[in-house]
């Protein structure tokens, strides 16, 4: 005899996974942002992906490449 042992899972009064832009601070739930072609999140608001790292962006950020 099977029985269901399954029950839904109760998420209660808990704030959906959300993304939080570094450079505009734009705060949205993680389920309303686009991703590009390569997997990375792009902020709806002023297009922030935070790619690979190019040489270029590493000194921008201090990083010697």
């Amino acid at each position: 005899m099977a029985t269901d042992h399954s029950t839904p899972f109760d998420f209660g009064e808990t704030d959906p996974s959300t993304f939080r832009c570094p450079d505009c601070a734009t705060t949205v739930p993680s389920t309303s942002v686009p991703y590009d072609a390569l997997g990375y999140a792009v902020c709806p608001e002023c297009s922030y992906t935070a790619g690979p790292e190019t040489g270029e962006t590493a000194r921008e950020h201090g990083i010697d490449a």
